[in-house]
């Protein structure tokens, strides 16, 4: 084959002459983006011939990263007909003589090629795809819903009855400022595990292409950006290339589902007939799995592609490369730890203290897939080898990517859906014990209303009606308290619903104010700007969260509390499980040592040092056995800097977001729930020694440690190398490995927008 240099115009007229459809990434307008990123560069476009015939073309992107170069055809080349493997080989050796004859700088080219040849290698970073889902646009908004499977014409058609979106082809204003849409990219990137990419980049992206070749198009509730995706367009083609949702806004997926529509409608009325949804996953690319379920309800077909293959040029260098990689995920938990053994290849502290075999008897099935589920999941893997079912509509990626998670997804969490899910699940796995757990307070409640119709083989740790309500209300709470002796901030009830005045409050300004209990009604309204806590100054500051939450027509009871001062180290947490015989077997406890400070986190620990604290385990066993209570309960507590009092502020009926923090102590909590339930045992389980359980970096926390006492403690534990991150996993892949230090890593920017210092009353 002979290869020939065009400009990036040259290709393209070419090309149309042919009646050849290039992807967008072999235009010149696509050049002319990446030429904006540092490290990129266009090297040039190609023309692949064979006697005189044009056959194929190609776009090269200079990459420059890590001390080296490589080229890069994305999506490319284009081929004006179908090649064989043959030809495929035949580019691949012409276009090695032809690179290395013009820029001996290059190590390798990373091309789409079809056929398994030996001359090339699996891509060393990015994830390659060889299926993707492309929507036929064509025609009428019927006929688009007509072609999609009967799932997707469901949830489409839910999402037009109940989406509580408005959609919009907002690239105008977008191109603008895109500043309101990063906020949601940045929330997904946090939620999700990945890193996005700058402001500016998006911004010159849609500035760069301008209208004609990329499109913004977004969903809004009550005027706020809660969905968007970026679209690029060339000819009678579209790509989602980008998109981000917020997760506080109800039926999020249906949202969703409600935007792609719109998109694929706006789009094809304006010429476009084909809509790709790029790639899911497969035994090729097992790492997108996850997708599938979601991507392939808009077609009835998935399309085969090329994947992104490496090709060598100088093989010393490049496997060199290759073996600094193998280094790199063996070693990947233990990166940038700044000697503090931040990884749990060194950490000693939470490895199972008597693993068994790997349990073939019981299946872990766990309501949700966020943050906190993941952690669960892993409890289960550490203490008995086994993998866990995860029931969500949208599983964060770091769970889609875990060796040791399978993923059930359903269009939503209502009861009728989560009964149904569990029931086919028990029923495919009747000879297991199928064991439930929901750690989200809403999620517990619509397991409550059915559980008692689970089938035979699903065991389910909740706790009774009676005790779980009195004891999720933190008015009722505060009443408990007394009855048995346990200190707790002096505390008024407030009942929004109503006209009548507000009367002022007795509790001396500043105080905190918080929903009684964490219900749906008050989750919905953190997509309006409302917070899980408050703190307030002053009357009027309260008068006016009042007329704000009857605005929204809020019937939700507020508790008015004292402010304990103290920053976040003066929060300590307990948590226990009491089995189906009313017996304490598990007590666990901590010191906080950093907590969230983003407005809907508000009060989620960061950073929580494990430590025993039998004064107070006693008395909270009492209590628990005395109201009979059963299962997880997680207690909140701050200590008072000026009296020493432990005050109770929070007693949540579900295990807790951090309940990896027990391990860390010596723990493992799902050893509690499997003893009780499965085996019959009754061995009571204490935190056993110190150690630090941390989602965030060292050197982050100890910024906020003000105590000299409290940060020579917490040096030791990092250079004992106690400390474990619930979502690094070294058992994990490499994926998901990598996802959560991306995560531990956002914290960052979290802490230097919402609290940059620590304060003394932690507000």
């Amino acid at each position: 084959m002979e290869l020939t240099e065009l400009s990036y115009d040259q290709m393209e007229q070419e090309a149309q002459q042919l009646g050849l459809a290039l992807p967008i990434e072999q235009t010149a307008v696509w050049a002319r983006l990446e030429k904006t990123i540092e490290g990129k560069t266009p090297w040039g476009a190609l023309r692949v011939e064979r006697n005189g015939k044009p056959v194929a073309f190609v776009g090269l992107i200079d990459y420059q990263t890590h001390g080296y170069h490589y080229l890069r055809a994305s999506h490319g080349p284009v081929w004006v007909g179908e090649p064989s493997s043959v030809d495929e080989l035949d580019l691949i050796n012409s276009l090695r003589a032809y690179v290395r004859k013009r820029d001996h700088r290059q190590v390798f080219v990373r091309m789409a090629v079809k056929a398994d040849l030996p001359e090339c290698s699996p891509t060393l970073s990015t994830i390659p795809y060889n299926q993707t889902v492309i929507m036929d646009i064509s025609g009428t908004q019927d006929d688009i819903l007509a072609r999609m499977k009967p799932r997707g014409r469901r949830d489409v058609r839910k999402a037009l009855r109940e989406s509580p979106a408005t959609y919009a082809d907002e690239t105008e204003q977008a191109t603008q400022s895109f500043e309101e849409y990063y906020a949601v990219m940045l929330e997904t990137a946090e939620r999700d595990g990945f890193s996005a990419g700058t402001l500016q980049s998006y911004e010159n992206m849609i500035r760069i292409l301008g209208p004609e070749h990329c499109r913004v198009f977004a969903g809004r509730v009550d005027g706020r950006v809660v969905t968007w995706t970026i679209a690029t367009v060339n000819g009678s083609a579209a790509v989602r290339y980008y998109g981000a949702s917020s997760s506080d806004v109800p039926n999020r997926n249906y949202v969703t589902d409600g935007l792609i529509y719109f998109e694929a409608c706006t789009l094809s009325a304006d010429g476009v007939t084909t809509y790709d949804l790029m790639g899911i996953g497969n035994d090729f690319a097992p790492s997108l799995k996850g997708l599938n379920t979601f991507k392939t309800k808009f077609a009835k077909d998935v399309v085969s592609i090329a994947p992104d293959r490496d090709v060598p040029l100088r093989p010393i260098v490049y496997g060199s490369l290759v073996k600094a990689r193998q280094l790199l995920k063996r070693g990947h938990a233990a990166e940038d730890a700044q000697g503090a053994g931040q990884t749990d290849k060194t950490v000693k502290v939470d490895k199972p203290t008597n693993a068994a075999a790997v349990r073939d008897d019981i299946l872990p099935v766990i309501l949700g897939g966020d943050v906190s589920s993941y952690p669960m999941a892993r409890e289960f893997n550490e203490a008995y080898g086994v993998r866990s079912i995860c029931i969500v509509p949208l599983p964060i990626r770091i769970i889609t990517t875990s060796r040791f998670i399978d993923v059930h997804e359903v269009p939503n969490m209502e009861a009728d859906t989560l009964r149904e899910a569990i029931g086919a699940i028990a029923a495919e796995h009747a000879s297991k014990r199928v064991i439930l757990i929901a750690n989200s307070d809403a999620v517990v409640e619509r397991l409550e209303s059915f559980a008692s119709e689970l089938p035979a083989n699903v065991l389910c740790s909740l706790p009774p009606h009676d005790p779980m309500m009195r004891a999720s209300n933190k008015i009722t709470f505060a009443q408990m308290c007394a009855e048995f002796g346990l200190d707790a901030p002096r505390t008024e009830a407030v009942q929004v619903a109503g006209t009548d005045p507000i009367p002022p409050t007795s509790i001396p300004f500043p105080l905190i104010a918080k929903p009684a209990m964490s219900s749906a009604e008050y989750f919905l309204l953190y997509a309006k700007g409302f917070k899980k806590v408050y703190f307030i100054n002053d009357q009027a500051e309260l008068d006016q969260l009042w007329d704000d939450l009857r605005a929204e027509h809020y019937s939700g009871d507020f508790i008015l509390q004292e402010l304990i001062e103290g920053d976040d180290t003066y929060v300590d947490m307990i948590t226990a499980y009491v089995n189906q015989a009313g017996k304490t077997t598990m007590l666990v406890s901590g010191q906080v040592l950093l907590e969230d400070h983003s407005p809907a986190l508000m009060g989620n620990p960061v950073a929580i040092m494990a430590r025993p604290m039998p004064e107070l385990w006693d008395k909270v066993a009492r209590m628990l056995e005395s109201i009979g209570w059963r299962g997880f309960a997680n207690f909140d507590i701050k200590r008072d800097p000026h009296t020493g009092r432990a005050l109770f502020l929070d007693f949540n009926p579900r295990l807790g977001a951090n309940s990896y923090y027990a391990c860390v102590g010596g723990v493992n909590p799902m050893r509690a729930l499997v003893d009780d339930f499965v085996d019959g045992k009754d061995d009571v389980q204490r935190t056993a020694h110190e150690g630090l359980y941390a989602r965030t970096e060292p050197r982050l926390i100890r910024h906020y440690l003000v105590d000299e006492a409290l940060r020579d403690e917490f040096d030791a534990l990092v250079r004992a190398k106690k400390v474990a991150n619930p979502l690094r996993y070294n058992k994990d892949t490499v994926v998901s490995q990598g996802i959560g230090r991306a995560m531990e890593l956002n914290f960052n920017r979290k802490f230097a927008k919402y609290y940059p210092e620590p304060t003394a009353h932690a507000f």
